[in-house]
């Protein structure tokens, strides 16, 4: 498995090269990328330059998100289908073979079995832009109570209705986006997680339901860091991951309600113990830390608009 930091997971921005002296700091190996501002760096300069940090780095891309509005009309998609292109060639030139989005939870445009034909398509559509680079489709859903609201119709926030859908959609490069926190909220369990085989297992997050907050009635802002024991045992799911053989990256996640007030490096080192806790526990070995920041990444001098 690859220890995966993404930035987006835990609520957190900042200067390229400053996330990527965090994720290296905490043991990190790979890192979720933002493939839209590495495509706008290398029509600034080219593909070099804009790939400078990582390669200095030397880590991994664990994958990027691929910011397309499944629930837009049906010309906003198709504009958005044709922006891809490029920035899945931008992945493939980075090593980038996981690339991830969400379905909608809920939408004011279909019914639930018109709405999920219109979904499959949509979604078998992105994975053909993919395939021929060599990248696979994640697919994840969104539980958070709050996701229904002022919408006339639900769709996907539980397991039964995401495995229903993912199962649906073809392409031999579609696959899941396992999030733990999604998966309790959205009333799934252990059972049905170790039913997935490896290969449909693009990317896993990891995170935890606040004890304040009954996991049914859970808001986004309700995820906090990955804990070892709760109603998903996250020391369970790694042992099972390593026992079916997975590699892909696995990422710590929270809401950044959960850590007001506290800086960037701390809430990495935070979420690096969590997933370092949990991996010891389930018998995995972990790296040691570097004793000391990384010095030899080239300096940033401008924030990343």
């Amino acid at each position: 498995m690859l220890k995966n930091f993404s930035p987006a997971a835990l609520g957190i921005n900042g200067r390229q090269s400053e996330l990527i002296e965090l994720a290296l700091t905490y043991g990190f190996t790979g890192m979720d990328v933002d493939m839209h501002e590495m495509l706008r760096r290398a029509q600034r300069t080219n593909v070099e330059d804009a790939a400078k940090y990582l390669e200095a780095a030397k880590i991994e891309v664990g994958g990027f998100e691929l910011g397309i509005d499944l629930d837009a009309d049906d010309d906003a998609f198709t504009s958005q289908l044709g922006a891809l292109h490029p920035i899945a060639d931008m992945a493939k030139q980075l090593g980038a073979t996981r690339g991830y989005i969400r379905v909608p939870a809920a939408t004011n445009r279909l019914p639930y079995h018109e709405y999920f034909d219109v979904q499959g398509t949509r979604l078998g559509q992105i994975a053909q832009v993919l395939e021929p680079r060599g990248i696979q489709l994640g697919i994840g859903f969104s539980a958070g109570k709050e996701l229904e609201e002022n919408t006339e119709f639900a769709f996907t926030r539980n397991v039964e209705g995401f495995l229903a859908l993912v199962n649906s959609v073809a392409g031999a490069n579609v696959g899941m986006l396992i999030d733990t926190w999604d998966w309790v909220v959205g009333d799934g369990a252990m059972d049905q997680l170790s039913e997935i085989p490896a290969e449909k297992i693009v990317a896993v997050r990891l995170g935890s339901v606040s004890t304040e907050v009954e996991a049914g009635k859970a808001t986004s802002s309700d995820r906090v860091l990955p804990e070892q024991e709760g109603a998903l045992n996250h020391v369970n799911v790694i042992k099972h991951l390593a026992a079916i053989g997975f590699a892909g990256p696995v990422s710590p996640s929270a809401s950044n309600q959960s850590y007001k007030g506290q800086t960037r490096e701390s809430i990495v080192q935070r979420a690096q113990e969590a997933v370092d806790g949990i991996s010891t526990e389930a018998g995995l070995a972990v790296a040691k830390l570097p004793m000391e920041t990384i010095e030899d990444i080239p300096y940033e001098p401008n924030p990343i608009s």
